[in-house]
């Protein structure tokens, strides 16, 4: 009789434990006592190098490290001084400075497209390749416009380009323009005085900046103040003499004169004969000393300190206003000077 009897399943669970792992030439070698205890060593000796290293850095040398993380996201901010203003007589603002937004760069982080780049260049105003260039000629820093204004950096930030930031200084502001301007002089991008009263007293103007010590990611944001703080001390304004309305009225009818008579250029200067106080003192040609894209030397030139005339008959006054206050003559004296000569000293 047959049987019909199935032979039962093997299991994977039954085929493993029936394997014979002794068959297998690799795992019958006997391992060397000595292999084990050098992997072992290895492991432990590892293990020990970087439990040296962690005391190295976190004690021994800790300041080097602190220093080293302090000069990548360390930073010490300038915290600008405003400058000084420049007065007239009656408290009239001659020069001041106001705060305006820079914009800056960092070049290694910039990243725009096309049509971003093109925007951005349109708004500095400037061609796509000078920006280009502008931004290959240093790797950390660069300024694509300064100074700026408020309505362009926001214009600027709403193009959403990586790596440009803003950052706060102040721009000089001249309210009377060229009638005072080689009284006022200028400044530099700076705020260093160049010309006028902004040079001569420039130490009194500058004041002296402060200083805030600040962390900063790797985009230059700050993302925490420090605790050291030098607050900044304010340049001191200067009051002039000048009386802002006569200086007007002069510089417009030295102006008026010289077109009216076809003339070179011209000056004027006006007195307190009691004081001796400067009321104005004008030239033209001028110049506006906050838009000196175009300035010639002519412009710059003032005329009534740096050029010498003969005084000729204008001396005469002064001397028959002496004799008469001194006694030597009266008003009805007459002086016979002809035909002969007149013979004054030895």
């Amino acid at each position: 009789m047959s049987s019909n009897r199935k032979a039962p399943k093997r299991t994977a669970a039954t085929s493993v434990r029936n394997l014979n792992y002794a068959t297998s030439p690799l795992l019958a070698s006997k391992t060397p006592p000595w292999r084990s205890r050098f992997v072992v060593a290895l492991v432990g000796l590892a293990f020990l190098v970087l439990v040296g290293r962690a005391v190295y850095i976190q004690i021994i040398g800790t300041d080097f490290y602190q220093q080293q993380g302090d000069k990548r996201y360390g930073h010490v901010i300038e915290v600008p001084a405003s400058r000084g203003r420049i007065l007239d007589r009656n408290g009239q603002v001659l020069a001041t400075s106001v705060p305006v937004p820079s914009i800056w760069a960092i070049p290694k982080d910039f990243a725009a497209d096309v049509q971003q780049r093109k925007a951005l260049a349109g708004l500095l105003p400037m061609k796509p390749t000078e920006l280009d260039q502008r931004r290959e000629g240093a790797r950390h820093f660069a300024w694509p416009k300064r100074p700026g204004d408020a309505e362009l950096w926001t214009q600027v930030k709403a193009l959403g380009v990586k790596g440009v930031h803003q950052l706060g200084e102040y721009r000089r502001k001249y309210p009377e323009g060229e009638s005072a301007a080689h009284v006022v002089g200028f400044t530099n991008i700076e705020e260093k005085g160049q010309e006028g009263i902004e040079l001569a007293f420039q130490d009194e103007l500058q004041g002296r900046h402060g200083s805030r010590a600040v962390l900063k990611d790797r985009l230059g944001r700050v993302i925490e103040d420090g605790s050291e703080q030098v607050d900044p001390v304010n340049g001191r304004d200067i009051r002039l003499s000048i009386d802002s309305k006569v200086q007007f009225f002069a510089y417009q009818r030295v102006r008026d004169a010289v077109a009216e008579h076809g003339a070179k250029a011209g000056s004027v200067v006006v007195l307190d004969v009691i004081s001796g106080e400067v009321l104005a003192l004008a030239n033209y040609p001028s110049y506006d000393p906050g838009n000196r894209r175009k300035l010639s030397g002519e412009q710059l030139r003032n005329r009534a300190l740096t050029d010498t005339f003969e005084p000729g008959s204008t001396m005469k006054p002064l001397v028959a206003a002496w004799a008469l206050e001194t006694k030597r003559v009266r008003s009805d004296t007459v002086i016979n000077t002809a035909p002969r000569s007149l013979v004054v000293g030895p």
